[in-house]
């Protein structure tokens, strides 16, 4: 017996039903009450499925199953009959299919599936090497692509480092060695928010003119899947892409979080990338300025200034390239990590 329950409260139909009809509770689901679970077990799904597809067919080319885990079990069974029973009466079929989540008979309709949701900055490569690049290798196998992201986009805080262009880097060069593709999943004001914004979308631009002119050698691609080596996509002095491993530079300014650094050789020179996370200060260096360059872009030279101490003081904010000849790397290293910020 229901007690306290007023009738009709919302102006809903007040009805009867027989002695024995079996009732339950709206199955919302743990994103909040805009989403429920539909008993597939019932013709409910039939029912919304006739309403998606009567918006589909007003043009649409593309489909995504967002959610699709959100059945009941046998979820071998019902999370592709889900799908079908939308996927069928889609006129015209769609060019492309994607799904939250993929088995084994939603091969038959989803082109890709199975993207992982936003993880944290700080974790964001860990997570990346833990789930979506092993998953790769196995959806490879059955002719299908996986989604490297819905990436969150996080702005620096007291909280988070935000989210910075090697993390990009990182997660899209790993996808590229699959073909697969990477996606961000954020509020447009994050991006006006975040002032490094520019260098991290400038890091896909790359990798997506990459997928398209599908300019990465099989050699290369078998690179990439290397999880251990991180890889830098520069824009050389002659505007080509140019594909270096680089390492990062751990404790740079006696541990500070608010300078990332990456160290890479090339024409037998070395080469430091770095930037601000959210602002824009001063570097000093204990290097001389006759063995430095300093590039905004390669090929684009920036001002360095000398010091009476044999230092040099670098501007520190959007990615630069700092050019160091005739210097051995632990040296390189170790200067970045005794360097000094300057507000």
């Amino acid at each position: 017996t229901s007690t306290g329950c007023i009738r009709g409260i919302d102006k809903t139909t007040i009805n009867s039903q027989p002695r024995g009809y079996i009732c339950g509770l709206l199955d919302v689901s743990e994103f909040g009450a805009t989403s429920i679970y539909i008993d597939q077990n019932t013709n409910l799904q039939d029912e919304i499925a006739e309403k998606l597809a009567n918006i589909y067919n007003a043009g649409f080319k593309f489909v995504y199953f967002d959610g699709s885990e959100g059945v009941n079990s046998p979820f071998w069974f019902h999370v592709a009959s889900a799908q079908y029973k939308v996927f069928s009466r889609l006129k015209p079929e769609p060019v492309f299919a994607e799904g939250a989540a993929k088995t084994h008979f939603s091969w038959h309709m989803l082109s890709g599936g199975n993207a992982f949701d936003v993880f944290p900055p700080e974790s964001l490569k860990e997570e990346t090497r833990r789930w979506p690049a092993k998953e790769a290798e196995q959806m490879k196998a059955d002719f299908t692509r996986i989604n490297f992201g819905w990436l969150g986009y996080w702005v620096p805080d007291k909280n988070t480092i935000g989210t910075q262009p090697d993390m990009l880097e990182y997660v899209t060069s790993r996808a590229a060695a699959w073909d697969c593709p990477v996606s961000l999943h954020a509020d447009l004001k994050k991006f006006d928010s975040h002032p490094r914004t520019s260098d991290n979308l400038e890091v896909l631009r790359r990798w997506e003119e990459v997928r398209i002119k599908d300019w990465l050698s099989e050699e290369q691609k078998q690179t990439l899947k290397n999880l251990d080596q991180e890889h830098i996509l520069l824009l050389n002095e002659q505007k080509e892409f140019e594909l270096q491993p680089y390492d990062q530079i751990e404790n740079v300014a006696n541990k500070s979080k608010e300078i990332r650094a990456f160290i890479f050789q090339r024409k037998g020179d070395y080469y430091v990338v770095f930037w601000h996370i959210s602002g824009s200060k001063k570097l000093q260096l204990p290097l001389s300025i006759s063995n430095v360059k300093l590039y905004k872009h390669l090929g684009q030279e920036e001002y360095i200034k000398d010091n009476k101490d044999g230092s040099i003081t670098l501007p520190v904010s959007n990615r630069r390239y700092l050019k160091i000849s005739n210097i051995k790397k632990e040296v390189i290293i170790d200067s970045f990590s005794n360097a000094e910020i300057i507000d």
